[in-house]
């Protein structure tokens, strides 16, 4: 074993992570100590106070609602028959490929159906629902449209009226980004200033220096914002310190990746493509073992096949 891997947020290989979760006991005890933080907490009732359990595969009894529980209850494990070892790895190489992996790819790395590795990837994009932030230093806002190129499709398949910035084939995605911070980005129906203005609102300090292009939706920013803005219609990119530039890098990572790792992303779970983006980009100067660390951590809520699919 690896002297590195006594703390798993300091391994930086697979290799390293399967040596160190050589079991499924030890994937269970590491992910009760991330979960709880060294104690156990009931998910039916969250009283602190439960039983080890010898034999079986529930782990806990509760000593107030009596009810027995295993650590993947209230997480994204809980009804999975796939093993914690093989969720393990799932994460890490989620958390660690730059742009992602497909669930064509996954199925094979880990030896289950593509069907089960698509599920598995949905529910651990459900880990990286973003931090509620409220932005204050120097801000870029800008938004791109997601979606198929028109003029790759044959002349008799193209959906007409798409010029510009239609919302027909294509999702809006508003991004803010902190410089040299965070970044949060979410899909909208439309560009408009009534669907942009609330979300920045809430996510961005009155006061703060805001930089966007000429985009008419956000001329009302000055009223609440030091605004600035760049003319891209004029070929103007930067001038000082005002350009988009940052959030625009960040599109292009993100594009890269749909486009050349997934393909074709739905508007239905285009959200959680978002937020698996979203949390590399946030998380980017951590190491690869705390990033799985974080996905552990984050993992207590679960979603259902049923729900995911409907």
């Amino acid at each position: 074993m690896c002297a590195k891997s006594k703390n798993i947020r300091d391994f930086d290989s697979l290799f390293e992570l399967l040596d160190y979760f050589s079991t499924e006991e030890k994937c269970i005890e590491y992910l009760a100590k991330v979960r709880w933080n060294g104690g156990v907490e009931c998910p039916y009732c969250a009283n602190d106070k439960a039983y080890r359990l010898r034999t079986g595969r529930k782990n806990w009894k509760c000593s107030k609602c009596r009810k027995q529980f295993s650590v993947r209850v209230g997480t994204i494990f809980e009804d999975s028959k796939i093993s914690l070892r093989k969720w393990f790895v799932a994460i890490y190489l989620v958390a660690a490929h730059k742009k992602g992996i497909s669930s064509h790819q996954l199925a094979k790395d880990i030896k289950v159906t593509q069907k089960s590795s698509w599920y598995m990837l949905q529910r651990i994009r459900e880990s990286f629902e973003p931090e509620k932030k409220v932005f204050d230093r120097d801000i870029e806002i800008d938004e791109t449209w997601v979606g198929g190129k028109e003029k790759n499709k044959h002349m008799n398949k193209r959906t007409k009226g798409t010029q510009g910035r239609s919302p027909k084939v294509k999702t809006p995605v508003l991004g803010i980004l902190e410089r040299d911070g965070l970044v949060y980005a979410i899909p909208v129906a439309d560009t408009k200033a009534n669907t942009l203005l609330p979300i920045i609102g809430s996510k961005v300090k009155k006061g703060s220096k805001v930089y966007t292009d000429e985009w008419k939706s956000y001329r009302k920013l000055g009223e609440n914002y030091d605004h600035s803005f760049i003319k891209h219609s004029a070929n103007q990119y930067v001038d000082g310190s005002v350009h988009t530039n940052n959030i625009e890098n960040f599109w292009s990572l993100m594009k890269r990746g749909i486009d050349g790792i997934y393909h074709h992303v739905s508007d239905k779970h285009l959200s959680r493509y978002v937020n698996e983006y979203t949390f590399r980009y946030n998380n980017r100067k951590m190491t690869d073992g705390s990033k799985f660390d974080v996905c552990l951590a984050n993992a207590n809520q679960r979603l259902t096949y049923k729900s995911l699919t409907k």
